[in-house]
């Protein structure tokens, strides 16, 4: 039993008062002479013996009556049993896009936001976690608020971050935390966690339906011959005939199609002319999730990379390769090349220069530095340019002419130049020749001799062929292999934009612009305006974009309320995965609803106050004083 002011339980010294009273006879009997004194004195005797029983009587009633009073105002109660409570209660709400499945008509985030604000007590305090926000200390009025302007995020929080959020608030034995979730299993990393809460409890919110379809991705597969041809990629937990797919520029429909998926992987292709597309979208219509119904992407107008050949031997093979419309090449002889010509170049190929002067060196070293690639192809057994080179761009090597005829037998398909080249790792093909190379050279390879000696390789933005290409030296130049890795290279030094990039992730994107020096891009779309993180150069900016929390959509890259570019994001489709796991696989107590959960802490906290039951007995006992002073005699 547990007293709210046990301090008034100091007036129980004051129970001595009727005590001393009592004790000390302040009234004595006086003598009185009678005739018959044997009957007088048992008379006396008997009245003595009464009269003392009746006050015993009465100071024991009195005792128990001022008692009883003294403990009813120091309101006795028992504490209740339950630890938990709903004062300076931390709530973690999922808000991930799992949370759009339904339950009843109505979605997971929906339900759990609908029972929260039916329960929260206005007079209590609470903080509240979600994927991409933190509110501490608010009040039930303001965490209602909240609440409604909730909305959904392709972020996640698993259990360790959810708990180092909340341990900065409070104590860890004076804190209760309440999870509300549908748990997915990326939610927990390991299948025994101990948790630092004595009081934590969760709710788990699960979906009448786990059925669903979602769109993985887009691939521009072709874009020859004025057609685009875009593939999409699908996958899900259930077969489906008749799904429709449907491609949009805005509100444009540009293609249609139904399949009949028969697996849970499928892809289809839509052919279309080939155009700009700044508002692209694909959508199916699923019952699922909704977020994963939509792929946004965009195509913009393609700028044509400026290519710069500084060449002393036949340039015929880069004429055939950096063809418009894709690039712009121009071809100078070493001591005839123009400044604007390095300060427009993308890509600069010094193809078997025999003598480059320190001042074309420092331009081209200035070029790279500001993110051109640059492309070095030696010139016969002379290594004294490419010792130049390698001083100039402080690659470390001091190569040796290796006479002997060697063959190139070995592709790295792992190289960032080949991503997405080849459809499969080919091993055995016709395997071009040299008749000598540049030995002592290290780098990341690309292609190499069957000594695995590098034959091509790649130092940051720097591509570097350790033999000669004329077709005195080599049979490359009539190999299949030269089509793709120059064309690569070409693209690589201006990357063109990608159909779509991932909100959750830091993209580092190239836009071909020349903006004037005080000038600055914007990307703009529904609602935002802002100017992301950038770098210029001389016919691009790198832009940073990522970071910021950007929803899924089109977007537009402006300078001056001019549209430079087309830009578009999507969610990463993690939460698409539906695989769930059990909360009491990190003990914890699970219950039903969180209609329960405070409905149970309620009752728990309820304690049981004695203080009217004291003051029932302290009537009875000045009850009893009153009867006994007036019957007992």
């Amino acid at each position: 039993m547990q007293f709210e002011h046990p301090e008034l339980l100091y007036a129980l010294f004051l129970l001595i008062i009727p005590i001393l009273v009592h004790l000390f006879k302040l009234r004595r009997f006086q003598k009185q002479d009678f005739t018959n004194v044997k009957f007088l004195k048992r008379v006396v005797q008997q009245t003595r013996k009464s009269s003392q029983l009746k006050k015993f009587l009465v100071l024991f009633s009195r005792l128990f009556l001022l008692g009883f009073l003294i403990i009813a105002f120091a309101k006795p109660y028992f504490p209740a049993e339950s630890g938990g409570s709903t004062k300076n209660l931390i709530i973690y709400l999922d808000n991930s896009y799992s949370m759009q499945l339904k339950n009843q008509d109505d979605e997971l985030l929906q339900i759990a936001r609908n029972q929260l604000l039916e329960n929260l007590d206005v007079t209590s305090e609470y903080s509240l976690v979600t994927n991409d926000a933190f509110y501490t200390k608010k009040s039930g009025n303001e965490l209602k608020g909240i609440l409604q302007e909730i909305k959904y995020t392709s972020k996640q929080l698993d259990l360790k971050s959810v708990l180092l959020k909340t341990q900065q608030l409070h104590e860890i034995d004076s804190s209760n935390l309440l999870l509300i979730s549908d748990f997915q299993k990326i939610f927990v990393s390991q299948k025994e966690i101990d948790v630092p809460y004595k009081n934590i409890s969760s709710i788990k919110l699960t979906p009448e339906s786990t059925r669903n379809l979602k769109i993985d991705s887009l691939y521009l597969v072709n874009s020859k011959a004025g057609i685009l041809d875009i593939e999409v990629l699908l996958s899900g937990n259930i077969k489906r005939d008749g799904l429709i797919i449907s491609m949009y520029d805005g509100s444009q429909l540009l293609s249609r199609k139904t399949i009949d998926a028969k697996n849970t992987n499928y892809s289809t292709i839509f052919s279309i002319p080939s155009q700009t597309i700044p508002n692209g979208k694909v959508v199916i219509d699923d019952e699922g999730l909704k977020y994963d119904n939509i792929v946004y992407f965009s195509i913009s107008e393609q700028t044509p990379i400026n290519v710069l050949a500084i060449s002393d031997e036949d340039s015929n093979f880069l004429q055939r390769l950096y063809t418009k419309p894709e690039f712009n090449l121009i071809i100078s002889e070493a001591n005839k090349i123009e400044y604007t010509d390095f300060q427009q170049a993308s890509l600069i190929v010094l193809n078997e220069v025999s003598e480059l002067s320190a001042a074309n060196l420092n331009n081209i070293k200035q070029r790279s530095n500001k993110g051109s690639s640059v492309l070095f192809i030696p010139n016969s057994k002379k290594s004294n340019e490419l010792i130049r080179f390698s001083e100039k761009f402080q690659l470390g090597f001091r190569p040796e002419w290796s006479e002997g005829e060697k063959l190139i037998a070995t592709i790295n398909f792992d190289h960032p130049l080949l991503d997405n080249v080849f459809q499969k790792k080919i091993q055995n093909f016709e395997y071009p020749r040299v008749d000598g190379y540049f030995s002592n050279i290290s780098g990341n390879s690309i292609l190499n001799f069957q000594n695995n000696d590098p034959f091509l390789i790649s130092k940051s933005n720097t591509y570097i062929f350790t033999a000669p290409l004329n077709q005195q030296t080599s049979n490359f130049q009539n190999s299949p292999l030269i089509v793709p890795i120059l064309y690569q290279i070409g693209l690589q030094s201006l990357p063109p934009a990608q159909l779509y990039y991932q909100t959750s992730e830091l993209e580092e994107i190239s836009i071909p612009a020349k903006i004037e020096q005080d000038h600055v891009l914007h990307l703009t779309g529904v609602n935002l305006d802002f100017i992301p993180q950038q770098q210029r150069f001389a016919d691009r900016v790198s832009i940073s974009v990522g970071s910021e929390n950007l929803d899924a959509g089109n977007y537009e890259i402006k300078s001056q309320d001019n549209i430079i570019s087309n830009l578009s994001f999507n969610e990463p489709r993690k939460e698409s995965e539906l695989e769930y796991l059990d909360p009491e696989i990190f003990l914890v107590k699970n219950h039903e609803s969180i209609a329960e959960y405070f409905s149970e802490v309620k009752a728990g906290n309820e304690s049981s106050s004695l203080w009217k039951w004291f003051i029932i007995f302290a009537i009875i006992f000045l009850a009893i004083e009153m009867l006994l002073l007036k019957l007992l005699k």
